[in-house]
């Protein structure tokens, strides 16, 4: 879940709570996170439509029309993520076993390269065990990164465990810490590896006892139930206190992107491109050679990278769509990153692979966030078919498949487009016009010459020897 969507979630749990609408600084103290930042997310989702802004001193938001159907739920579960990600089945049993092992669960430490989804995986957790009812509907889930205050380790567990009143220069009143603030939920604590030895003992000593004391407390505990879900990408016999790991009986190892199949990947792409069909609410095409490089590229930073590959790619798509006023949103290889259309240069090593998975899908996919898959394109084995039969027989599918018309005749539109780029593509320019009438009428030759004719007069243009030769061809097998 990016930040923005965390904010959104907090302004909603929040306005539940405390039934009014909440400011900037409410949502940071909730998340533990800089107000700047939360700021900036808040303006990005007014911009979008998704919260109300109410002027004055302070500005207050609440959510708007989007906001108040928004629902983590709608996007993935935990049991979705173990049904299109096999590669996740072990480590999805593990986080269920974690949070429902008695009285209050298992703390853990999720293992990962960069990008490979850990944030997202500890929130799906976090969902279960509001699913399952071992914690409450509005348990908060605190998310904070060690490494966000990596340079100042005082401040760091100042952030996690509060702080009294003289405790250091600068601390001029009590400040609640993360954990306290988490009571009756879960505190994910991202990079743990960043946290100095001396934090980590005091995290221990509340895990032994289920209570702490903020920096600078020397008589009194705090108690708190609190179900601690911590991250690292390094190894942790090199970084973490053997004390630390050994009170931590649950540990859970993300794969990277390389070591999941090619259908895992293609549900990867599936989902955030849906995403992006949920934020403009248009449904998204993208041809098949696009697909293609987005399955075979190379994502050292995994699914953290997909994800922001696939969103430029969108954005750009999107940008066409408004400045040269298309009739629908296409992603091809123009709109992909650079080192994502170096994907394609893999297509001879994976070509049975990507023919297998991408079978009978078509050359153009539709993704609507509303729907599951998409419907087929017109794909190369109908060049010579019956092609309007196959117009009709398609037809008649969108029209069952319950799609409006206007969404009909843009599929039917980018189809037709695709096929004939392809049909176009496959025609010598060195094609004589004796050649053609060995197999043609010639009065279709002649007809077609005066289109043409007609056309360039009135559109003030050239056409390539290529549209005549396709454009006679294909009035033939019309007739």
């Amino acid at each position: 879940m990016k930040k923005a969507d965390r904010v959104l979630k907090a302004l909603i749990s929040l306005e539940q709570e405390l039934k009014r609408s909440v400011t900037a600084l409410e949502i940071s103290e909730y998340l533990g996170i800089d107000r700047s930042n939360v700021s900036r997310d808040l303006k990005q989702l007014y911009e979008m439509g998704q919260v109300q802004r109410q002027e004055g001193r302070p500005v207050r938001f609440s959510a708007g029309s989007n906001g108040e159907d928004f629902d983590p739920k709608e996007t993935m579960t935990i049991d979705t993520l173990a049904q299109e990600q096999p590669s996740l089945q072990v480590p999805v049993q593990q986080a269920k076993a974690a949070i429902l092992y008695p009285p209050r669960g298992l703390h853990t430490l999720i293992l990962g390269e960069t990008g490979v989804g850990k944030t997202m995986f500890a929130e799906l957790m976090h969902q279960f065990a509001m699913e399952a009812h071992i914690i409450g509907p509005r348990a908060p889930f605190i998310s904070f990164n060690c490494a966000d205050y990596a340079d100042n380790p005082q401040l760091v567990m100042a952030q996690i465990f509060g702080v009294k009143k003289g405790a250091y220069t600068g601390a001029d009143q009590d400040r609640d810490g993360l954990l306290k603030k988490a009571h009756g939920g879960i505190l994910f604590l991202d990079e743990v590896h960043r946290l100095s030895p001396q934090g980590q003992e005091m995290l221990f000593t509340y895990i032994d006892t289920g209570s702490f004391r903020p920096l600078g407390e020397t008589e009194k505990s705090i108690p708190v139930s609190v179900q601690i879900i911590a991250a690292t990408t390094e190894n942790p016999a090199y970084y973490l206190l053997n004390t630390f790991t050994r009170r931590i009986p649950m540990m859970i190892t993300l794969p990277s992107l390389k070591e999941k199949g090619l259908t895992e990947r293609y549900h990867l792409i599936e989902f955030f491109i849906k995403k992006e069909s949920k934020r403009v609410n248009k449904s998204i095409y993208i041809n098949r050679n696009a697909l293609t490089s987005l399955l075979l590229y190379d994502c050292p930073n995994n699914i953290g990278q997909l994800g922001s590959d696939i969103q430029l790619a969108c954005a750009k798509a999107f940008v066409n769509y408004k400045s040269k006023g298309d009739a629908y949103i296409l992603i091809g290889q123009s709109d992909l990153p650079h080192h994502v259309k170096l994907g394609m240069m893999r297509i001879n090593e994976a070509r049975e692979a990507i023919d297998q998975l991408l079978k009978s899908k078509g050359e153009i996919l539709r993704f609507h966030h509303q729907e599951e898959g998409g419907p087929q394109g017109i794909g190369e084995d109908h060049i010579n078919g019956d092609f309007y039969d196959i117009i009709e027989r398609k037809l008649e599918h969108l029209k069952d498949s319950g799609i409006p018309e206007e969404e009909i005749n843009q599929i039917i539109n980018i189809d037709l487009e695709s096929h004939f780029q392809k049909y176009l593509g496959n025609i010598k320019g060195e094609a004589a016009v004796h050649e053609l009438s060995k197999i043609l009428n010639p009065g279709v030759l002649e007809a077609v010459e005066e289109m043409l004719t007609l056309a360039q007069e009135k559109l003030k243009r050239t056409f390539d020897k290529r549209i005549y030769y396709g454009l006679a061809l294909h009035v033939n097998g019309f007739l």
